[in-house]
């Protein structure tokens, strides 16, 4: 079975492309979903957070308040690669563990990682999926789901690798412009999916990656 990673930056449809695997029978896992359930009272993951960071993260229920969470490690880089160091090791074995009790074998498994360049994370993955889209359409995309100002995610962008380097690096690259129709996303998907099944087949570690459009 194929590890796929798929990334992007924030605002450039990551998981609205999960989603079109996914309807194609692909097992996906998300990193964040699971980074979730790990920092949830009860779990290891939680007890460590607060044992480093103190009760000052803890919102009037008892639970980990990931806006003051971000608000600590945001300013100090110290502070975030604690965090870092506490949640990568949790949420790589929670998929590791995942991935093993699958019912049957996938050809390839996609894993949603927000932050997988950033996180060092490039050589777990057979194969690294980019979505990507201009950072005008990311910022009017987040400001308006998550009720951000600009600044602030002018300011999550850049501390967020560069589009230009995580298209470098990508094995293959999703484009989700605001010009791209539902019809032309899913198809991106599909021939991406029938191209990680060759690849599944025939054994081998990378595809080429088909000439990208800007």
């Amino acid at each position: 079975m194929l590890r796929v990673g798929l990334t992007g930056g924030i605002g450039c449809g990551k998981s609205r492309v999960g989603d079109l695997f996914a309807s194609l029978g692909v097992p996906v896992l998300d990193a964040d979903t699971i980074n979730r359930e790990l920092q949830a009272p009860g779990h290891d993951l939680y007890a460590a957070i607060i044992d480093h960071f103190g009760p000052g993260v803890l919102d009037a229920r008892g639970h980990l308040d990931r806006g003051a969470l971000r608000s600590r490690i945001f300013t100090d880089p110290g502070e975030r690669q604690a965090l870092e160091a506490l949640v990568h090791p949790a949420v790589e074995a929670a998929i590791e563990e995942r991935l093993a009790r699958l019912p049957d074998r996938p050809a390839y498994a996609l894993i949603v990682v927000p932050l997988l360049f950033e996180a060092g994370w490039e050589q777990r993955f057979d194969h690294v999926i980019v979505v990507d889209c201009d950072p005008f359409e990311q910022v009017e995309r987040v400001s308006r789901r998550d009720g951000r100002s600009p600044a602030e995610v002018e300011a999550i962008i850049e501390a967020q690798m560069n589009r230009e380097e995580r298209r470098l690096r990508a094995d293959s690259t999703i484009h989700n412009t605001g010009k791209t129709t539902d019809a032309e996303l899913a198809q991106q998907v599909a021939d991406c999916d029938a191209r990680l099944r060759q690849q599944a087949t025939t054994g081998s570690r990378r595809v080429e990656n088909p000439p990208q459009n800007t």
